[in-house]
């Protein structure tokens, strides 16, 4: 199939953020299709015609919700997972140092979390000296990009690095799987008769059509709380917020000009025309899984 413009501009709309939420997808979609792509539907549609194409690349965009805020994303992956891939180009390697302390620091808390203060402390454990100033900035950039989410005053695994560890973080932690869709659960809930967990959205969807805990089967007493609406730092819906006007549009894709013939009428005929990256270009894609790939 061959690729449309909006295509090309959804692709150069998650190269540069690498995380959005479905709500500014959706509007962004709809801006750049003027109206053609505006439903939940016709945007899974784009993503799946575009898969096609970025999957040759070992990229993939994954629809996914997040634990701590119950709400969905659209992320862009990379799927590939060698030594190459892992190659990081965005970051120094003091900073990288940085996030696998973070990580793991995360992983060893009993909740699963640490505070935002913990974080930036950590920057005295490095290898060489890094400020806190330092640390803040490079932090805000992963919440930014869907790696950890910041809910005050504690900062969580965010769902793109989930994903983009999932096989590292099955490895270290197997009891951390959500018994309804066998993907990794870091702060779901529990049955109070055999402790299994799952994922909030996963046994609240169960639970409407049966009373019984689907590990053990005794009736289900633990309350459902709905965190959707808790109050968070969602710096990912302020960072791509936007990213919806005219200007963001174009200062973000670095092309040539549309042709007269291409150009349609109203708001797209100022636009510039974009194709998907040569083969003889390199992508970089956001993010610590940052890899500069030459194909």
């Amino acid at each position: 199939m061959e690729l449309t413009n909006n295509h090309r501009y959804f692709i150069q709309y998650m190269l540069k953020n690498g995380v959005t939420t479905i709500n500014n997808a959706q509007k962004y979609c709809d801006y750049i299709s003027e109206g053609e792509i505006e439903s939940l539907a016709q945007l899974k549609t784009l993503v799946i015609e575009i898969n096609r194409e970025i999957s040759k690349q070992c990229y993939k965009l994954v629809f996914n919700t997040c634990e701590v805020t119950n709400e969905p994303y659209l992320i862009w992956l990379n799927t590939k997972n060698d030594d190459i891939s892992k190659l990081q180009i965005s970051y120094s390697s003091l900073e990288l140092e940085y996030f696998h302390v973070i990580l793991q620091e995360i992983l060893r808390s009993e909740e699963h979390r640490i505070t935002f203060i913990v974080c930036l402390n950590l920057t005295s454990t490095l290898t060489a000296s890094y400020s806190r100033e330092n640390g803040e900035q490079v932090l805000r950039k992963w919440i930014k990009n869907g790696y950890f989410i910041n809910k005050n005053p504690y900062v969580y695994l965010g769902p793109r690095l989930i994903l983009e560890f999932t096989s590292y973080l099955k490895t270290h932690l197997p009891d951390s799987i959500c018994n309804l869709c066998s993907e990794l659960v870091f702060w779901g809930k529990s049955c109070e008769s055999c402790y299994k967990t799952f994922h909030i959205h996963c046994i609240k969807k169960y639970l409407e059509n049966q009373q019984n805990c689907p590990c053990c089967l005794t009736e289900w007493m633990s309350s459902i709380e709905d965190q959707s609406n808790v109050e968070y730092t969602n710096e990912i819906e302020h960072a791509d917020n936007s990213q919806t006007t005219e200007s963001d549009v174009s200062n973000s894709m670095d092309v040539d000009d549309i042709s007269p013939t291409q150009t349609r009428t109203g708001r797209r005929s100022g636009r510039k025309n974009i194709s998907i990256t040569s083969t003889n270009e390199d992508i970089n894609e956001p993010g610590p899984s940052t890899r500069k790939r030459h194909r």
